[in-house]
């Protein structure tokens, strides 16, 4: 796709979706982890490139009414999409328009926070260049900009299918076609290469992957006309001629050595006289992909020694569970806690109380010293006279080391959601507007939430108006006028009564799950 161009995006548009590693408080954040003062987020200017039709801004722009948001993308008809949803929502901190990134110039004023995320790779030379220039010229002297793109090595052998989809879609006109038909030649070469060994396993997967993944990114990702990868190192080489400097990736646990085996690690650091030599060797171990990076201006000087202290003035949330039997705050034993595939197992009875306490307020964020000064209050009677300081120092590092291997966020600003089911429930005003058209909805924390058919309808209802009495009627007049489907075996020859009883039941637990995927405000 050329700078101009923006056809493509018309005929299938992207899907726009929120993106939580561009958020501005995970950019600030990740800069105060290195001992830089970035803008106040609650008072920013943010910039992205390729908004499509502003799915990443408007959440961001609802949340942060004190910050001024500008998106930009070539399609017609996704900015005409941006501008309809920030009418309907009555956004005044928001605006996007039709242009190019090839337009912005020193009259688009500074961005305190600039967002390219799928972009770079899919844009000429010239184009790219023009990115790296305005996350320079355009970004103010503390801030940070984001940029995302696809990696060799990874991407040698991805390249290899996105050619062969785009020999065999270009003998059908409509986009639409050449997508099922890209997909049916991996299909295809999936099953004739079935025992090939590693090059038959590689297309099985990439087969998988298409048939899993949307129109919008099969199209865009492997058909648009332009997918430039590179090293690593070739995007600092360029980076830095524009004026900027590597500040870390956008998820800091994707820098971390201690994920490989010992010795692995300890010759990567031999290796690597600096920390981009470092970055790129993990991407020829890793044979990465893809890579979301994070620049600031050379001038700043990112404290690379990180110690637990840096948490100090952030807040901090976590949605771990424990593993296993209740906690025992006794130091006698460990306690697993887990979130998605991430474990750890805490010794320390202060530790073990601050997981328990984030465990209690998630998903709203607590201020690390308050944090620590309620954990070491929880867990006294444990603590065998321990010195106090010494207590907090481990508290913090184990902390600390929950956050580097993504067990924990830190945050500049306290996520707007609550933890309870309120008397008359509320959800978040972003996710009732995107309710009323899809399943993808974007919580609190600016992640994406797929809910089901029935807390999809209940959060549709949930304007702050109604009790729980009050909800469970109206699912039952959907009910019974089928605009609400229960499991046949449920509710099948039972009476109203008993119809009632199963939605009631429903209905709370809905409202817990809601609450818990930070969708419900006061």
């Amino acid at each position: 796709m050329s700078a101009t161009d923006s056809s493509s995006y018309d005929h299938i548009p992207y899907r726009s979706l929120a993106l939580p590693q561009t958020h501005p408080d995970r950019l600030a954040t990740i800069a105060r982890v290195f001992r830089l003062t970035p803008p106040d987020v609650a008072a920013c200017r943010v910039l992205e490139l390729g908004c499509a039709s502003g799915g990443n801004l408007v959440p961001m722009a609802f949340n942060l009414p004190g910050s001024e948001f500008v998106g930009i993308d070539t399609s017609r008809l996704q900015v005409e999409d941006a501008r309809a949803t920030i009418a309907a929502l009555g956004l005044r901190n928001l605006r996007v328009e039709q242009a190019s990134i090839l337009d912005i110039d020193a009259s688009w004023g500074q961005f305190d926070y600039i967002i390219a995320h799928g972009v770079f790779s899919w844009v000429d030379t010239a184009v790219q260049d023009r990115i790296l220039a305005v996350a320079a010229a355009n970004l103010s002297p503390s801030g940070v900009a984001y940029v995302s793109y696809n990696t060799y090595p990874g991407w040698h052998m991805r390249e290899m299918v996105r050619h062969m989809m785009r020999f065999h879609a270009r003998q059908f006109a409509e986009p639409q076609e050449q997508i099922d038909q890209a997909r049916a030649l991996l299909t295809f070469l999936a099953s004739a290469s079935q025992d090939s060994g590693p090059y038959g396993q590689f297309v099985a997967a990439e087969a998988e992957r298409a048939a899993r993944a949307p129109d919008s990114y099969v199209f865009h990702e492997h058909l648009e006309a332009t997918n430039q990868p590179l090293y690593f190192h070739q995007f600092m080489d360029r980076a830095e001629r524009a004026g900027l400097q590597y500040l870390s990736e956008a998820a800091l646990t994707e820098m971390l050595t201690s994920h490989f085996p010992p010795a692995v690690a300890t010759t990567l650091e031999r290796i690597s006289p600096d920390l981009l030599h470092l970055e790129q060797y993990m991407d020829f171990v890793r044979n990465r992909q893809f890579r979301q990076t994070l620049l600031c201006h050379e001038a700043r000087q990112p404290v690379r020694s990180l110690t637990p202290e840096v948490m100090l003035g952030l807040m901090i949330s976590s949605a771990v569970a424990i593993e296993g039997a209740p906690l025992d705050l006794s130091s006698g034993g460990g306690a697993t806690f887990v979130k998605g595939t991430q474990r750890a197992t805490v010794k320390k009875p202060a530790s073990k109380a601050a997981f328990a306490l984030l465990m209690e307020a998630w998903p709203r964020a607590l201020d690390v010293n308050t944090l620590c000064e309620l954990a070491l209050e929880r867990a006294a009677p444990f603590l065998d006279g321990a010195a106090a300081d010494d207590v907090r120092q481990g508290m913090l590092e184990d902390l600390f080391g929950a956050m580097m291997y993504g067990l924990a966020e830190l945050h500049t600003q306290p996520p707007p959601c609550i933890n309870r089911v309120s008397e008359r429930p509320r959800a978040h005003p972003i996710a009732a507007f995107q309710a009323e058209s899809s399943s993808l909805v974007t919580d609190a924390h600016h992640q994406v939430q797929d809910l089901d058919p029935l807390s999809l309808e209940v959060v549709k209802l949930l304007d702050g108006t109604r009790t729980r009495g009050e909800l469970r009627e109206v699912l039952m007049q959907w009910f019974e006028s089928g605009r609400l489907q229960l499991d046949n075996s449920t509710t099948a020859g039972q009476g109203a009564d008993a119809v009632r009883t199963v939605l009631e039941d429903r209905l709370n637990r809905a409202l817990e799950n809601l609450a818990r995927r930070a969708l419900l405000v006061e």
